[in-house]
């Protein structure tokens, strides 16, 4: 009867922790205390390559060119075509950065991107989040 009880007990813990797990697609979830320095290289740009560039290259109507070796330069401190005199991202504000705005789809400015593929993972969004929340720093 004993063994019983503790195999049961492992079966609950078991799916306990399988109910709370996080999805693959929704990525883990961070909070502030979590992510403690992005880098641009490592962190932000992959994210742009990977969910981003198919449309945003060097023929992109705005001008965005978001591959890598361009995108920094392009986005930091740029008006936005279309939404100017807002600008794409504003270092330490997301509340004045339109890509925070594009990503989250708040309805602000437009529709949600990116447009293809889906929208990015939680993980992704908090990376971004904590990237411009630090100064949209270039390393």
């Amino acid at each position: 009867m004993e063994t019983n009880k503790k195999i049961l007990l492992n079966i609950g813990l078991g799916l306990i922790f399988l109910l709370t797990s996080c999805t693959a697609e929704e990525g883990p979830v961070f909070t502030e205390i979590d992510i403690i320095e992005i880098s641009y290289a490592t962190d932000i740009q992959p994210i742009f390559d990977n969910n981003c560039i198919v449309c945003h290259d060097q023929t992109h109507v705005t001008g965005l060119d978001l591959r890598d070796g361009f995108s920094y330069d392009l986005l930091v401190g740029v008006q936005t075509a279309f939404y100017a005199p807002n600008v794409r991202i504003s270092p330490f504000s997301l509340d004045d950065s339109v890509l925070w705005h594009k990503i989250n789809d708040d309805g602000l400015f437009g529709g949600i991107m990116p447009q293809i593929g889906g929208p990015l993972s939680n993980f992704e969004i908090e990376k971004i989040r904590a990237w411009i929340e630090e100064g949209a720093l270039d390393n």
